[in-house]
């Protein structure tokens, strides 16, 4: 069964959209599917030339030839680049799907790549597939301060339904979003959750990078760690005065943030308010590093603020800090509870309060058994319920009983794309 994945972006870029996506293909094909991916105008390539590449046994089409309206230098020029793109765009997946001939094509959030399969898909009268990743208006609400009457709010939700009724099936990355579409108007019917999950071939526990504890100055210490893009919706402020608070409780604590974003200078100003200098800010570090920075940490906290994109949508990085044998601390929002039950797997505290998130700490630093148990039932959760070669069998289910079917996609007519 050949799968035409259309992305927005893929590897070799690291973020959380590209790691889901490689695990779900990179499975595909040990199930003995043969998944084949075009990525978007959006993808950045260093060489614009290329057209195909191959990464890890699976044939990668790029459109980044088609110019993005971000080069353009008007904002007139930019709508019409827009528009041209997005054209282009479509002409560019039909003619992939037309040399390929995939039996199934499966578009990725967000909603352009969903609208430019839909001629392909009339063409090949294949079944057509449409996986929301997140809520793309809710987190421009907290991060670009859209309003909820605001037309830009109204149209990316009226572009994000329209690509899921014109879908056969739509995939939801967590209860939270299928729970959201629901209300919205899309039948319970056609949404199949299939959640994040993580390779433990990969994500191991391992012993602690003494070499890089020592050249931070966090040998020794208790470290308390996040590992993330640093932004509003992360609820970081949250965690720095809660460390202020147990810092003056226990002088060996430490804490490293990992990522960039935004919020940094913010935060970096609020830690010196609150004196707290020994917080390391490491930045963005390359992913080959990432799980030693995981291995300095004894205790990773995930802070969302309460928000409806939180409430909603699930990360993929407390997924990979279980998988690595640390214990978790998240906020009480839906996302973070999808992952993490209140002592069972990890701790939930109350979202943006500070003492209660001191108190949680505090409490684990004081009861190393109940580390080892919460670590050990994490790990084990992981393994049960969130490894990608068992979930990705879930999409063979869902392709094959749409091919069953052999239902065509629905063919309402496009929408001005803006």
């Amino acid at each position: 069964m050949k799968i035409l994945h259309v992305l927005e972006t893929s590897a070799p870029h690291t973020v959380g959209y590209t790691v889901r996506a490689k695990a779900i293909i990179d499975h595909q094909r040990q199930l003995g599917l043969d998944p084949v991916v075009v990525t978007s105008p959006l993808f950045a390539a260093s060489d614009k030339r290329a057209a195909l590449e191959e990464i890890d046994g699976t044939r990668y089409y790029r459109t980044n030839h088609i110019s993005p309206p971000a080069a353009a230098r008007s904002k007139m020029s930019s709508y019409a680049r827009r528009l041209a793109m997005i054209a282009r765009y479509r002409h560019a997946v039909s003619d992939i799907a037309r040399k390929e001939r995939p039996d199934v094509i499966h578009a990725h959030s967000s909603y352009m790549n969903a609208y430019a399969s839909v001629p392909a898909v009339r063409q090949l009268g294949v079944p057509l597939v449409y996986e929301v990743r997140t809520l793309w208006g809710e987190a421009a609400v907290i991060e670009d301060g859209w309003d909820l009457d605001s037309w830009k709010y109204k149209l990316i939700w009226r572009l994000e339904l329209g690509a899921m009724r014109r879908a056969n099936m739509v995939i939801p990355i967590s209860t939270g979003i299928r729970e959201e579409l629901i209300q919205r108007g899309i039948a319970p019917q056609k949404l199949k959750v299939v959640p994040n999950g993580v390779d433990s071939i990969k994500f191991v526990p391992r012993a602690r990078d003494e070499a890089r504890a020592q050249s931070t100055g966090l040998a020794g210490r208790f470290v308390i760690g996040f590992v993330g893009s640093i932004r509003r919706l992360e609820g970081l402020s949250t965690l720095l005065n809660a460390y202020s608070m147990c810092k003056a409780q226990r002088p060996e604590l430490a804490l490293v943030i990992v990522g960039d974003g935004p919020e940094r200078k913010a935060l970096e100003v609020q830690a010196m308010r609150l004196r707290a200098r020994d917080v390391v800010f490491a930045g963005n570090v390359p992913h080959a590093d990432v799980s030693s920075w995981y291995s300095i940490s004894d205790l990773l906290v995930y802070p969302r603020i309460r928000a409806l994109i939180n409430e909603r949508v699930t990360p993929l990085k407390p997924l990979e800090a279980m998988a690595l044998g640390k214990v978790c601390i998240g906020s009480d929002v839906g996302g973070l509870t999808e992952l993490i039950r209140d002592d069972k797997t990890g701790v939930i505290f109350h979202a943006g309060d500070a003492e209660h998130l001191a108190s949680c700490i505090i409490g684990l630093i004081d009861d190393r058994g109940r580390m080892d148990r919460l670590r050990q039932a994490a790990l084990a959760f992981v393994k049960r319920e969130r490894e990608w070669s068992t979930i990705v069998r879930h999409y063979v289910e869902i392709y094959q009983e749409l091919l069953s079917e052999k239902k065509p996609a629905v063919h309402a007519p496009l929408q001005t794309i803006t």
